[in-house]
């Protein structure tokens, strides 16, 4: 017998029996067409051979680990996104499994443990995913331009005893600084300004309730540091994508384009607390500054402060004389209005109609306890006006009322309030008033420039005054402040790229949005409308059934005048395009 060490990939594609039941000629003709266009050649390109076909599966050995995870990593992106616009019960996708380890190799054919195992691998690896053994992700954990999770141990069946299982982290979010250049047309290069990633502090307590902890105090710590004019940092939307994950700074520095991150540990245990915090060069992988603090929790702001000026000192930063008294006042003077808040951050940050609820009742419970605070206000404001906006409160007038309100009295108390000048700049945009709304939204960004959901406002406002080239150049700077931006900063780019004729880089946009959530009406009727402006009837028709099926009762007006135009022809083009493609004036 002749062994040989090898890497070794399994597939296997998920519900076929189910696709082939549907629609036998269809499957077979759509597989057969990803085999032959998709998967040989990435195989081939990666120093991969097909040893052989099984039904709806392959086994494929490999000359490296590293052209096998590649190659995998590749198709089942790109089956992602060419699915995207298929209906969801129809569309096509793949388990992985990958393991290095000796087989037996019999002709063409391969047998053995390693094989047995890499099909095992690919029984636990979600649908569209890909796991690695251990041995598999020792030889390309920080040589491939990939993420890795670290599942734990686990039992394969048939194979005894238990493995660590790997898998790689295909969240679309997660851009690979070549797909972030290629979307946006930017480069992730370091800017010309100290830049730094606060990472989420791992929770150390023992206890999952105490996370909503560690988590208020990395979002205290990176909102505070936003607002430095003499830095750039990145949005709570990337780095939080690392949260309970393997970490690596240089490859960190890489996806994000920082030259620091920030790094720490929060353990709490009745009134105390023990917060260790380091800040890592991402070049050389050093350590800067590092500390220990052991306090109790009356004195947690106290250090939240220090813990923001050894940054500031570490990286030679230059602060305003209205930075230093901005970035070191917290705001709360009892740590029960702190945790009701920091809470409600939680709940809000997950951006669902139950969360959305669950923080505005925190927020005011917090204002309960100091009814001056103001970033309990301010968080109170953002949930009614987001909860108005994605149609969750149903007493609009009131809700976008009291959040004017709440603006109104921050920036009359403070005019350097950047998160006041925000919050109006969108309320501004209801009642059409276009020209302030990004007067507004420009005095945020002077206030608090590394802010990326505040560029963000601003480029909707510019949207909607039809400023199309002004929205794409600040939706980029968003995008450059949060590399794993948030879904709506894609339809914005898109729109961008559309307003000032890019048709083909907007749909390669409203693609790549599909693909990271094919079931978002937002995206699935701009691709409608533009594919019905581009004169692609049979995908414009695609894109309608689509939404339709998303929301039966849709209407094509409604979606549009929700926030209107400055240029009411815009809303009737909007709407024709719509009702061209198949859906519901």
């Amino acid at each position: 017998m002749q062994r040989r060490l090898t890497a070794i990939l399994a597939a296997d594609m998920v519900g076929y029996s189910r696709l082939m039941a549907a629609d036998e000629a269809g499957t077979l003709e759509r597989l057969k067409a990803m085999r032959g266009e998709l998967i040989a050649p990435n195989i081939a390109a990666n120093g991969g051979r097909i040893v052989k076909l099984i039904g709806d599966g392959l086994l494929v050995v490999f000359d490296s680990v590293a052209g096998a995870v590649t190659a995998a990593a590749k198709i089942q992106k790109a089956v992602q996104q060419g699915e995207a616009a298929i209906p969801a019960q129809k569309r096509i996708a793949f388990r992985v499994g990958i393991h290095l380890g000796d087989v037996i190799v019999e002709g063409d054919d391969v047998y053995g443990e390693g094989v047995n195992l890499a099909a095992r691998l690919e029984g636990v690896a979600p649908s569209g995913g890909i796991c690695l053994s251990e041995d598999a992700w020792h030889q390309v954990h920080g040589k491939v331009d990939l993420a890795f999770d670290d599942l734990g141990e686990r039992e394969l069946k048939n194979i005894p005893g238990r493995h660590r299982v790997f898998a790689v982290n295909l969240d679309p979010a997660r851009l690979s600084p070549e797909e972030f250049e290629a979307l946006t047309g930017e480069r992730l290069e370091l800017p010309d300004k100290p830049s730094l990633a606060v990472l989420p502090f791992d929770n150390m307590s023992g206890d999952p309730e105490q996370e909503f902890f560690a988590d208020g105090i990395t979002e205290d710590i990176l909102t505070t540091l936003s607002k430095v004019s003499d830095m750039v940092v990145i949005a709570r939307n990337s780095t939080f994508a690392y949260k309970g994950r393997t970490r690596d700074v240089r490859q960190i520095g890489r996806e994000l384009g920082v030259s620091h991150v920030l790094e720490g540990s929060v353990q709490k245990g009745g009134n105390r607390v023990r917060i260790t915090a380091q800040l890592i060069d991402t070049r050389t992988g050093d350590h800067v500054w590092a500390e220990r603090y052991d306090r109790t929790l009356d004195d947690i702001f106290a250090v939240q402060d220090e813990i923001t000026r050894e940054i500031v000192v570490s990286l030679s930063v230059r602060l305003t004389h209205g930075e230093e008294i901005r970035i070191w006042s917290s705001g709360f003077q009892s740590f029960e209005a702190w945790e009701s808040l920091s809470r409600a951050t939680t709940q809000y940050w997950r951006f669902t109609k139950e969360g959305n609820a669950e923080a505005r009742r925190l927020a005011r419970d917090a204002l309960r306890i100091e009814p001056g605070n103001r970033w309990a206000r301010i968080l109170l404001g953002w949930a009614r006006t987001v909860g108005v906006r994605y149609g969750w409160i149903h007493d609009r007038d009131a809700a976008v009322a009291e959040a004017e309100s709440l603006a109104t009295e921050l920036i009359a108390l403070d005019p350097a309030d950047a998160d006041a000048h925000a919050l109006m700049s969108f309320l501004l945009l209801f009642h059409g008033r276009y020209d302030e709304a990004i007067a507004e939204g420009e005095k945020a960004i002077e206030l608090a420039p590394s802010m990326a959901s505040y560029h963000g406002s601003l480029a909707i406002a510019l949207y909607y005054a039809g400023r199309y080239e002004d929205c794409l150049k600040r939706i980029r700077k968003a995008m450059r402040l949060s590399p794993f931006f948030p879904h709506f900063f894609l339809w914005l780019l898109a729109e961008g790229y559309r307003g000032t004729g890019q048709t083909q880089k907007a749909l390669k946009v409203l693609e790549h949005y599909a693909a990271r959530a094919p079931d978002t009406l937002t995206v699935q009727v701009r691709l409608a409308r533009l594919h019905a402006d581009m004169g692609n009837e049979t995908a414009a028709h695609t894109a309608a059934e689509t939404v339709l099926s998303i929301e039966p009762d849709f209407s094509a007006k409604r979606f549009v005048e929700s926030v209107p135009f400055r240029d009411r022809s815009e809303t009737e083009k909007f709407v024709a395009a719509l009702r061209a493609a198949g859906l519901p004036e």
